[in-house]
């Protein structure tokens, strides 16, 4: 009986500790580098050398080239996922060229604060 439940316990530690793994697609994208993008010149071989080779590629029915880097970081319990970290940028080139980009960074934290008590507006 004792070690079962010791083998129980090890068990459920096993399980707890398997669940919480992390999971990370792509590399972390430099959102400073993202400035640099629309200075004069920069074309296909400058946004390889900048972030390397993209994830996807997209050609467009306007004729351009769309480049789509991503960083997704989660933390997945065994109960659910919990998103943690999330980054896309999308570079847009024509004739070789950028011509525009999109950089979306959206860190998710859990709701640690405690919230305030709703106060009743005075009349």
């Amino acid at each position: 009986m004792r070690y079962l439940s010791i083998a129980l316990v090890l068990l459920l530690a096993l399980a707890v500790g398997v669940g919480c793994a992390k999971t990370i697609e792509g590399k972390k994208i430099d959102g400073a580098k993202t400035k640099d993008l629309l200075a004069p010149g920069t074309d296909e071989s400058k946004v390889v050398q900048m972030f390397g080779e993209p994830q996807q590629k997209e050609q467009l029915p306007s004729g351009e080239t769309k480049y789509i880097y991503y960083y997704r970081e989660k933390s997945n319990l065994w109960w659910h996922a919990d998103p943690k970290d999330q980054q896309r940028l999308e570079v847009f080139l024509k004739d070789n060229t950028v011509q525009r980009y999109r950089y979306v960074y959206a860190e998710v934290d859990p709701i640690t604060k405690d919230i305030p008590d709703i106060v009743p507006e005075k009349k």
